[in-house]
């Protein structure tokens, strides 16, 4: 007789989701003259699917991994995909003062020596927040299923809704924990895949450079360069799990300001 492999569960991984994205883009660009140019760019985009995020990092941030609730169901997992940011905008420019050698204005002496070679350009994005899935940790629905037992969904709270003011949000309360009940033992909730919106975004990274002619065919650059310049709080991850004490929470967050400064020799 052969051997027999005790399997607890097969998880069983067709190719049958689908995706839809539609999108509206605008671009505006200045061509570089007289010292300055610009690029201006807004999307505003709507993405959907049904696919779950399952044996995957988990959504933009690596938040989630959310595989289907219901399997018998799998209309019920159709919502926003967890890449769908609504809208973006990123502005780029570059600018060189119009002073010292070669530029219009304050070409010879000291002031131009002093106000000569600065070069000043920055990026500027801003964009709406990344949908997310709240969820309940272990199979309260009871049918033996899921990857690390993070699949079922709550229910929706009557006359709730998850957002809260701007005065209301709070590091520790970020959304409305009270939106969203625990469902009854043995059944699926109500609450949509990706309903909750997390948070925005909003990041200026800036340059500034000081071009020193050596002498012919040598200069020297120096460059300041600022990351967030305006140290701007940007959160990264909340925490989504209902029976989680972390739940609703702040969990981390990008990169504060940061600086760095260096010299380019160019020959």
């Amino acid at each position: 007789m052969g051997d027999s492999v005790p399997v607890g569960f097969i998880n069983y991984l067709p190719h049958s989701a689908q995706s839809i994205y539609n999108a509206l883009f605008v671009r505006v660009e200045k061509p570089f003259t007289s010292g300055l140019s610009w690029l201006t760019s807004y999307t505003y985009s709507k993405a959907i699917t049904n696919a779950p995020q399952f044996r995957n990092a988990g959504g933009v941030n690596g938040s989630e991994n959310s595989p289907a609730q219901d399997a018998f169901n799998l209309r019920a997992e159709r919502g926003l995909a967890s890449f769908d940011s609504r809208q973006r905008l990123v502005n780029t420019v570059v600018y060189q003062l119009p002073f010292g050698r070669s530029k219009k204005y304050l070409r010879y002496g000291i002031a131009s020596k002093i106000l000569g070679g600065w070069e000043t350009s920055g990026i500027v994005t801003a964009q709406s927040g990344f949908p997310y899935t709240i969820n309940l940790r272990g199979d309260t629905a009871g049918v033996g299923a899921g990857t690390g037992g993070i699949f079922v969904r709550p229910i929706a709270a009557p006359g709730q809704t998850y957002q809260l003011s701007d005065s209301q949000k709070s590091t520790s309360r970020y959304f409305n924990t009270g939106a969203f009940l625990t469902p009854a033992a043995g059944t699926f909730g109500n609450v949509g895949r990706n309903t909750v919106i997390g948070p925005g975004m909003l990041n200026v990274d800036a340059v500034v450079v000081r071009h020193f002619r050596v002498k012919e065919g040598l200069d020297l650059q120096f460059r300041a360069e600022f990351f967030n310049a305006l140290n701007h709080p940007n959160f990264s991850l909340v925490g989504r799990i209902l029976n989680d004490a972390t739940f609703g929470q702040v969990l981390s967050q990008f990169d504060p300001r940061q600086l760095q400064f260096g010299f380019k020799l160019t020959f």
